[in-house]
């Protein structure tokens, strides 16, 4: 009998687990002439968290204003000249802002990285360390440690090394994602099944003088990767670079300005998940500016500026309420209400 209840609870976890979504390998490995474009945001307001729990999240990032662009391609190895330097890789892959090229070795279901080559630094690891393993499923995480040298040398030292690589994906929550609409006053795009990877990644550079260690920096990568099935490449990213140094953190947050891939009847019954539903018209507005909410609920409205100041904060609890906003400054503007612990945030444009 004990026996029997165990295989049913072993039966019961299976199926349950064979429920939830997965990121296969049929459109992440690169190829040769592949190229993904990103839109950088604006952090004001993201919430990587989104609403849920860790299962059937929302994550609504329909209100990221774009900041600038950049777009990564991938190359033929022989059209980098750095050949020599990783025999080992088998792609590369460049972005129109910077100079110089990733190198990865793939295969059927993985995704494996050499190093990089830029016009100042070429770092190549000892051995490739694996970036990603397909396919991706909630709760399985892939961990890598690695080691690695700079070629180039400047400062005066012997060399530079690349010690206690640690790199931990995991891949912690799954949901729904709503990006800005990629049509002037369109709907949201939605793309369902997403799965967010936690990648957690810490190493050290090591200055070494006369076979000493003279210098040691610690670098700490903390970033989500939301990957949707049916798009190549993370739909958004976002994370921040620290080290010890002394130097700023650097934030990244970007996202694919691409038609959502929605399979469970595109956005209906998406609304039905937001905290608080109203509308705004005109948008783009000039002088006054017109909500409309479902009920008379005591509430309060704020408009808030790109760099945060808040510029109109009122109480009230009407069904429809009228902003005068001639005042203000044209621009991008976020309008906030807040229902007791309910919030719902909107872009709009004066």
């Amino acid at each position: 009998m004990k026996k029997t209840i165990t295989l049913l609870v072993s039966l019961l976890s299976v199926t349950a687990f064979s429920q939830f979504p997965e990121i296969s390998a049929t459109n992440q490995i690169p190829s040769v002439g592949d190229t993904i474009e990103y839109n950088d945001a604006n952090t004001f307001g993201f919430d990587e968290n989104g609403s849920g729990g860790a299962i059937n999240v929302m994550w609504d990032f329909s209100n990221l204003i774009p900041t600038g662009s950049v777009k990564f391609f991938y190359v033929d190895m022989a059209t980098t000249g750095d050949q020599a330097t990783f025999p080992s890789a088998n792609i590369a892959m460049g972005n129109n802002n910077t100079s110089g090229y990733e190198y990865f070795e793939v295969g059927p279901s993985t995704i494996k990285r050499w190093g990089y080559s830029s016009t100042t630094d070429t770092l190549k690891y000892h051995q490739a360390f694996t970036r990603y393993s397909f396919p991706i499923q909630p709760g399985v995480t892939q961990t890598a440690s690695y080691i690695g040298q700079f070629i180039t040398a400047d400062l005066g030292q012997d060399s530079t090394t690349i010690s206690n690589g640690s790199y931990d994906a995991n891949p912690d929550a799954y949901g729904t994602v709503k990006l800005p609409p990629s049509a002037i006053g369109g709907q949201p795009e939605v793309f369902d099944s997403v799965i967010r990877v936690h990648v957690v990644e810490s190493f050290q550079i090591i200055y070494w003088m006369l076979g000493v260690p003279a210098l040691t920096i610690n670098i700490n990568d903390d970033y989500y990767f939301w990957f949707d099935e049916e798009t190549q490449e993370p739909i958004v990213i976002y994370g921040t670079t620290t080290d010890d140094a002394g130097g700023s953190p650097q934030t990244v947050l970007r996202y694919q300005p691409i038609a959502g891939t929605a399979t469970q009847g595109g956005t209906s019954g998406i609304e039905e998940n937001d905290k608080i539903t109203f509308n705004i018209f005109p948008n783009p507005a000039k002088d006054v500016v017109s909500l409309s909410f479902k009920n008379s609920n005591s509430r309060r409205i704020k408009i808030i500026s790109v760099i945060g100041e808040t510029v109109l904060d009122k109480e009230t609890s009407k069904k429809k309420e009228i902003l005068n906003v001639s005042s203000l400054k044209s621009g991008v503007y976020f309008i906030e209400i807040n229902e007791g612990d309910q919030k719902q945030i909107k872009k709009i444009i004066l």
